[in-house]
Formats: structure tokens, C-alpha cells, sequence
């Protein structure tokens, strides 16, 4: 099979054997990327892989290892199930010689995305991660205290902020401050929300949170107390510290900004013990981005999929997240010195929806009585009505008629309104539209027969 002769197999003719070789040649690369073998390998092989009815056995030759110490830790044993997509591997001696490891990925079916369900929540601080394999996982925002996200483009970052500012909102018990490096367009949905803050520059934000911050470590030194919780349980419900959340969706965008990295990286450092945890996402993750200055304190990790080691080193520190499923949506959750894969809940309907439903939102959502859609909307909102409401911009075009440009110009208005969902996707990660939300719907009814000129 290799022509170094690096790697030796059974000659049995099977599925098996097919599959043992892959995953003796997976692992092989894995060692080589470890650096576990010697630079210079004699001419024997340094990996031998047997079939067994229901298991591969993988055999290395002790001689080849520049150290041993290397392949017995559990943190390679946890990368190489990783590296073989989720097979289970397990060591036969203490040496590090033998290894058992399961042809089949475990439960793989069983990371299937789902619907996001906000009552779930178990604390007004918690947010959802995802399906994992032992079921449904939310963490405190305290818990993970300062967050790092990072993953290759439209592989589910910006979904998992929505959902994730969309049980914030529910939970009523932190401030958001919101940058999305697109001029406030991503997040527009939740302007004039209460205890939400959209922004266009993360300068000014900055320096009002890095003022709050050290405002609330003199008034904890004053009253002799060493945390946030043990002030805000002795504190009535006006002077309590409301705990804040910093979300940066694009961090390449607002590094650009002078001064920003000194600010975040004491905000990263010092914030969490009075209450501001900074959640920061990028989809370029590299060092130039990410420096390690920043992620000194960034406690926890999340890695979407990569393209590279070299990206995953980057977010995680460890390699893993260049090999797991090219899902959007799909990651790997480095907190608590563990290390789990999940499949983030789809949170496409939640934020319009949310926010609809708000009281104190009615009035935007609601919108003014004299908002009315044009005679050329109210024929776009009806096709989509009766698609089951579901706007996709080519067949809403073709059904009235009009050019598909503007069609796709009223879509992306429509969904910085809140009017329409994001593109929501199948199972396989392809983009199957929008859909229309409650409030496009009443607007559509209370608009009567016609509407404005255009």
C-alpha cells in the first residue's frame, strides 16, 4: 500500500481490510504530524495494521518512536480519535505499542442539527452549545467567563452568536454590547432592545467598559468583598453589578481600531472577576489575528471547521478541528480541561421571533400604523405566503415577474428588519431560504389591498 514501506497491512481482500488501511493511514499521517517517529525511519515499517472481525489492531514498532512519553498521554490518545472521526481507540498496553481502534465512527448519526428551544435554558446566563453525544449542552456564560470562537467562512459562527444573544435576551439578566464589523448590519435586528447595545465603533464601547470595569473593582475593595456574586447577594435589586457581555462577531475588523488589542486584552484578563466577559469570533484564524497576547486568558475555545492544523492550533492549541465534519455548525468545545464535539442548534427563526414576541420591542416589531409595504412588496410577501413562507429570491422572481436583483435587495432589507428569517440550510449544509416571520405576516394583512407607490 505505501511505497516507503512505512506502513504494513493483512493481504485479506475485505471492506475490513479497506477500511484498516485507512485508518492506518490516517494515523500514520497523525504520527508524522506529532512528530512521534524517528527523521530518519530504518527500512522496516513503522506502523502495522491487522483486521480483526469487528475491530483494526495497529502495531507500532517501539524502535521507530523518538519517545514514548509522546503517544501514552491521554491528550494523544483524544487527538487521534479525533483525527480518525470519532473512532473509538484504545490503548492494549501501557507502553504505548498497541491499539485497538473501532471500524465505524460512534454515535456520528446522533450529531444532527436541531431546532433551537429556549426553554431549555436552565439559568438566565446560560447558552446553548449543541447536540453532543451524551444529549442537548448549555453553558453558563460565567462558567466559560472569557470566550474565543473561531472557524473558516459560513460554517455557523454567526448562528451561533444569535443564538446565543437570543437566550441572553431571554434571560433579562445581562447587558449585550454588540460589533459585527459590517456597520451594525448584522445585529440591526436588536437595536432599541433593552439592555442591548449595538455599536459601529469598538473604540468608544471600549473605553466605557474598561471605566466600568475598574469603577466596580474600587467599589469591591471598598466593601471588602472579593467577587461579584458575594456583592450582588448583599445588595438590594437597584445596586446589584448586571453582568456584560461583549460579543465581537468580526475580531480582523475591529483590531484595525488603534489601542483596541491593549483594551481587550486587560478586559480579557481582569473582567470576568466583576462581571464583563468578552466573547470574540473571527473567521480568520490566524496568529496575526488572534495573537497571543490576546488568547493568553481567552479560557475557552471553540473551533468551527478549519482548513488546516495550522488554524486549529491557532484556536484550540491543539490540532482536532481541521479534521472533524465540514458541517456548518459543527464544533469542537474546548472548556473545563475537556474537550467536546457538538452540533450547534439552528437558531434561523429564534431572534425574529424573540423579539417579536417582546413587550418591550412591540412597538418596532408592531411597526407605526402608517408602515406600509408597495404594491410591488405585498406581491413578493404573497408569493412567499403561499410557498408555505418561504421566500427563495429565484422563485419569488420567476412567480412575479420581477428582476431578481431587486428580489435579493428586498430580501436582505427585509431581514435586517426582522421581517425575514437568515438563509436557513438542509442537514447536508446547503442553503434551502428565508422565511417569512410573524411580522411580515401582520404587516401583510394590515396592509389592505395596496400600499404606497415604490
Amino acid at each position: 500500500m505505501m511505497t516507503n514501506n512505512t506502513l504494513a497491512t493483512q493481504t485479506t481482500n475485505s471492506v475490513e481490510r479497506r477500511i484498516a488501511e485507512y485508518i492506518g493511514a490516517l494515523t500514520l499521517k497523525h504520527l508524522v504530524n506529532a512528530q512521534v517517529l524517528l527523521d530518519t525511519p530504518n527500512d522496516s515499517p513503522a506502523l502495522y495494521v491487522w483486521t480483526l472481525p469487528d475491530r483494526a489492531v495497529l502495531i507500532l514498532d517501539p524502535l521507530q518512536v523518538k519517545r514514548m512519553s509522546l503517544i501514552t498521554s491521554h491528550r494523544f490518545l483524544h487527538d487521534l480519535t479525533t483525527v480518525l472521526q470519532g473512532r473509538r481507540v484504545v490503548m492494549m498496553n501501557h507502553r504505548g505499542i498497541f491499539f485497538q481502534v473501532g471500524y465505524w465512527p460512534e454515535h456520528a448519526h446522533e450529531l444532527k442539527s436541531k431546532p433551537l428551544d429556549l426553554s431549555k435554558q436552565s439559568s438566565p446566563l446560560h447558552v446553548p452549545m449543541g447536540i453532543t453525544h451524551q444529549g442537548e449542552l448549555w453553558l453558563s456564560i460565567v462558567e466559560m467567563d472569557a470566550v474565543l470562537i473561531g472557524g473558516a467562512r459560513r460554517m455557523g459562527k454567526t448562528n451561533l452568536l444569535h443564538s446565543w444573544i437570543s437566550a441572553l435576551f431571554q434571560g433579562k439578566e445581562a447587558r449585550l454590547i454588540l460589533f459585527d464589523g459590517k456597520n451594525g448590519v448584522e445585529f440591526a435586528r436588536y437595536r432599541e432592545q433593552p439592555r442591548v447595545q449595538v455599536i459601529e465603533r469598538l473604540g468608544d464601547a471600549l473605553g466605557d467598559l474598561f471605566a466600568e470595569m475598574n469603577k466596580r473593582f474600587e467599589i469591591l475593595s471598598h466593601s471588602s468583598i472579593a467577587s461579584i456574586a458575594e456583592y450582588n447577594k448583599s445588595r438590594g435589586e437597584g445596586e446589584r453589578f448586571e453582568r456584560i457581555v461583549l460579543i465581537v462577531d468580526e475580531l480582523a475588523y475591529a483590531l484595525q481600531e488603534p489601542g483596541v488589542e491593549d483594551v481587550l486584552v486587560d478586559l480579557i484578563a481582569r473582567g470576568g472577576a466583576v462581571g464583563i466577559h468578552p466573547v470574540l469570533a473571527t473567521q480568520r484564524p490566524s496568529s496575526d489575528v488572534i495573537t497571543p497576547r490576546l488568547k493568553g486568558n481567552l479560557v475557552t475555545r471553540i473551533a468551527l471547521p478549519v482548513p488546516d492544523r495550522a488554524s486549529s492550533m491557532v484556536i484550540l492549541d491543539r490540532a482536532g478541528a481541521e479534521s472533524i465534519a465540514k458541517t456548518p455548525g459543527r464544533l469542537l468545545i474546548s472548556h473545563g480541561a475537556r474537550l467536546i464535539q457538538a452540533q450547534a442548534f439552528d437558531a434561523a427563526n429564534v431572534s425574529a421571533m424573540l423579539l417579536s414576541q417582546s413587550s418591550e420591542s412591540y412597538a418596532r416589531t408592531k411597526l407605526p400604523s402608517n408602515t406600509r409595504l408597495s404594491d410591488r412588496e405585498v406581491c413578493l410577501a404573497q408569493a412567499a405566503v403561499k410557498r408555505d413562507g418561504w421566500f427563495r429570491v429565484r422563485e419569488i422572481a420567476e412567480a412575479t415577474g420581477e428582476p431578481r436583483d431587486w428580489v435579493n435587495d428586498v430580501a436582505k432589507r427585509w431581514q435586517v428588519l426582522g421581517w425575514l428569517t437568515e438563509v436557513q440550510r438542509n442537514a447536508s449544509g446547503h442553503q434551502i431560504g428565508r422565511k417569512v416571520t410573524p411580522t411580515l405576516t401582520t404587516l401583510l394583512q394590515g396592509n389592505g389591498s395596496g400600499g404606497q407607490a415604490d
